[in-house]
């Protein structure tokens, strides 16, 4: 009887000291979980916050880029309209639109063997990547650079929405100018046009487009592009 009850004895004893292991296993397991649990937390809080400051930092080029604009925009007024007729090199103006200029770099969609047609934004001869063996047809310059705000670089380039070179008037010479009245039988209006009302411009003004494409460059490599038309 005592042989019987000294081994029940040590039977409990070895499934305590069993229950006592696994429950030593298990709480590793809850350990190992909660701390990777925590890493990862941390891990989406620092992308949270890189990516917050990233739009923090495009923003901030998108508000300098309207310095490059507005530099821009007052080159043009105060210069002569006889100069806009021909190209301006220094300026980083052309008197022609350009169809195929890929103003923010290569196209990744354009087809192989497609003559590229850049703006020189960092001043290297348009050495820039993704070209994938294209040749470059024509490498503009774009030498105005306004420092704006914390290190914000901008520059502009200019082309006027033209065909050719020479006054925008002048015969053959296609220049996309604005409309300013149209008719609807007798009347011209501005404004609000109806569903389904026939409308014809009757009137035109005597300038003519021009669009302006900035880049500004900031904090972390952010890069920005903007495109501005404007008339005059």
């Amino acid at each position: 009887m005592m042989k019987k009850l000294s081994l029940l004895k040590r039977g409990r004893h070895m499934v305590r000291r069993v229950q006592r292991g696994v429950s030593l296993l298990f709480s590793l397991m809850g350990l190992v979980v909660l701390t990777l649990g925590a890493v990862a937390l941390l891990r989406s809080v620092d992308s949270s916050l890189l990516v917050l400051g990233n739009l923090g930092f495009k923003q901030d080029t998108l508000a300098a880029s309207s310095a490059g604009t507005e530099a821009a925009i007052a080159w043009l007024a105060a210069t002569p309209v006889t100069t806009l007729e021909m190209d301006q090199q220094a300026r980083s103006y052309s008197s022609v639109a350009i169809p195929a200029l890929e103003a923010a770099g290569p196209r990744p969609d354009a087809l192989p063997g497609t003559p590229a047609v850049l703006i020189d934004w960092a001043g290297n001869g348009c050495n820039v990547p993704g070209l994938n063996g294209r040749a470059i047809a024509n490498c503009l310059l774009a030498p105005v650079e306004l420092q704006v705000g914390a290190g914000n670089r901008v520059k502009y380039f200019i082309t006027r929405l033209c065909s050719a070179t020479g006054p925008a008037n002048a015969a053959g010479n296609n220049c996309i100018v604005p409309v300013v009245g149209a008719s609807t039988g007798t009347s011209t209006q501005r404004g609000e046009v109806k569903q389904g009302q026939h409308v014809r411009p009757t009137a035109i003004a005597a300038g003519t487009y021009y669009r302006i494409i900035t880049r500004t460059e900031g904090a972390r490599g952010t890069v920005s592009f903007t495109e501005t038309l404007v008339h005059f």
